[in-house]
């Protein structure tokens, strides 16, 4: 009776400990065949969202002052579709433009009137290309190229203004009126993506915006002085994050929670 019952505790005990390890192996299985499933899904062909942020530094643009005065903060979300190598997007993001401060010539000197601060919803169209590296494709090198269609100013006469400017005898009345000129601006650089969590990618950024004309065009008039110019260009080196995230991953870990 003794001896059977011990043999009893002791089939009980061995099939509960194998059967919790057994379990425990099919579970550490699941996990890495889920993982498999994604970093597959993750590197082929389809749709992908990428939020992203990001910063450009532009210099001042009047010869007679110095600095990285001139400056964007952006960040939006855009939507994708990777074909291989290269990959094509587009979405919507919001710019916030601070220009440095606007001098006009006036009496033969510099006179400081104004600093800029604009906000533009903006339609960005990128084609990028990349090359993946190492035996898992884990990290990815490549450049990109981005056109910028500025489609609504959120500011469009914030930085219009009239005032007074001490002259050299009396103070005189000036009038500095605000243009919104060429929508379209661009960026250009290198980019890397480093896999996240076996489903998405890491992207960084780092580039340089450029501008084939006037994008903002101030015009001060001065007493009964004829009216004088200084254009801005939305320029400048740049970088941005962003995470790719794979609509096939998405679908994928949706489907698991059904």
């Amino acid at each position: 009776m003794t001896k059977s019952f011990f043999f009893f505790v002791f089939f009980v005990t061995t099939s509960t400990a194998f059967s919790q390890v057994q379990t425990s192996a099919l579970k550490r299985a699941s996990r890495l065949n889920k993982k498999e499933i994604y970093r597959q899904l993750s590197d082929d062909n389809g749709f992908f969202f990428l939020p992203q942020f990001g910063m450009r530094y532009g210099q001042n643009p009047d010869p007679l002052f110095s600095g990285i005065e001139d400056l964007s903060l952006y960040y939006g979300i855009g939507i994708g579709y990777r074909k291989e190598n290269l990959s094509m997007e587009s979405g919507i993001s919001l710019y916030h433009h601070t220009s440095s401060a606007v001098y006009f010539p006036i009496w033969e000197r510099e006179e400081y009137v104004m600093n800029s601060d604009l906000a533009s919803l903006v339609l960005p169209f990128t084609f990028r290309y990349d090359i993946p590296t190492g035996d898992q494709e884990n990290i990815r090198f490549g450049a990109f190229f981005t056109g910028n269609w500025s489609v609504i100013s959120l500011k469009e006469h914030d930085d219009s203004r009239t005032g007074t400017i001490q002259g050299e005898d009396a103070e005189v009345d000036y009038t500095l009126t605000s243009e919104r000129k060429s929508p379209f601006f661009f960026k250009t650089g290198l980019h890397s993506k480093i896999r996240l969590l076996n489903s998405s990618f890491l992207n960084l950024e780092l580039g340089h915006f450029f501008s084939f004309g006037t994008n903002r065009l101030y015009t001060i008039t001065l007493g009964d002085a004829a009216p004088v110019q200084i254009s801005r260009r939305w320029e400048g080196l740049t970088w941005s994050v962003g995470v790719v995230l794979p609509v096939g991953v998405m679908e994928e870990k949706f489907r698991k929670k059904d």
